[in-house]
């Protein structure tokens, strides 16, 4: 009886083992046939995309041009301008070279923007498409930190006799019958130095520019009257004082020669005197001359 029951189990036994192998090999090929769906699936996919392609490239001039670049929907209607400074509206959109019924994505934004930076007065322009009909234009100006009266060259005559410089030495033309703005004057500089619309590479003149960013935040700035510089020659330039002394100098190292002159401010104070003179373009044995 023992055996017997032995018997069965065992072969019990082997008849679980075998339907799991068969269910394995089973399975095994149901894997099989998926993933030779799949691929088929894919391959299907991947020609109706390529078919999709073909059409699309054949016909993409022909959908693009009645969606877009033949809609009405996209004319350009208006103009939003952005800007502070004197430059019109008028001004600047007649600088674009866009007209009003033209189809907004058809407008080359780059060109647009070329077109107004060419403009001496523009320091720097962003074009932008605000759909469905607007072009945008945010302009920044230059902004003119001083004046410069440039000094005629021997037989020849000034055609404009002041011009407009900002900090960066860029030389702009006031506009015909303009007031001119209240700011400190550069002369010394030669006519052949100016250039309108153009970035001054005088060394001496991007000094005096120098000068008159670093001068109002110096010690000494109370005793500096900046109104008119005169750049006397290569490497060096005269200020005045309130009370009408001239205070010399040199291109370079500008901080070092606040130093001094405050040391020479603070000893005709000392003193109860008055500076008239002082000479900072020697490195040592700066001249100075006092009045009572």
């Amino acid at each position: 009886m023992k055996w017997n029951r032995m018997i069965g189990k065992k072969g019990r036994n082997r008849s679980r083992r075998a339907r799991h192998v068969l269910h394995a090999r089973l399975s095994g090929k149901g894997q099989a046939r998926e993933f030779s769906r799949r691929v088929g699936i894919f391959l299907c996919l991947a020609g109706s995309l390529a078919t999709a392609a073909l059409v699309t490239s054949v016909g993409m001039d022909v959908i693009l041009g009645k969606l877009l670049y033949s809609n009405p929907d996209f004319t350009l209607r208006r103009f939003q301008v952005e800007q502070q400074g004197k430059m019109g509206k008028g001004e600047l959109v007649t600088a674009t070279g866009v007209r009003i019924g033209q189809n907004l994505l058809r407008i080359d934004l780059d060109d647009v923007k070329e077109s107004i930076q060419r403009l001496p007065n523009v320091a720097s322009v962003r074009v932008e498409r605000r759909l469905p009909d607007t072009l945008f234009l945010a302009v920044e100006e230059r902004r003119p930190v001083a004046l410069i009266c440039p000094t005629p060259t021997a037989g020849t005559q000034l055609a404009q006799s002041t011009y407009y410089i900002d900090a960066r030495g860029f030389v702009l033309k006031p506009k015909p019958g303009e007031k001119l703005m209240s700011l400190p004057i550069l002369r010394g500089i030669s006519a052949d130095e100016v250039v309108e619309g153009e970035r001054t590479n005088n060394t001496d003149l991007k000094s005096a520019l120098l000068f008159l960013k670093v001068a109002p935040l110096a010690p000494v700035r109370d005793g500096l009257d900046c109104s008119v510089i005169m750049i006397e020659g290569p490497g060096r330039f005269l200020v005045s004082t309130p009370r009408g002394g001239k205070i010399r100098f040199r291109s370079g190292y500008l901080e070092e020669q606040f130093d001094r002159l405050g040391v020479i401010f603070d000893y005709a104070e000392s003193k109860g005197k008055i500076v008239h003179t002082v000479d900072l373009t020697p490195e040592r044995n700066v001249p100075v001359t006092f009045t009572n």
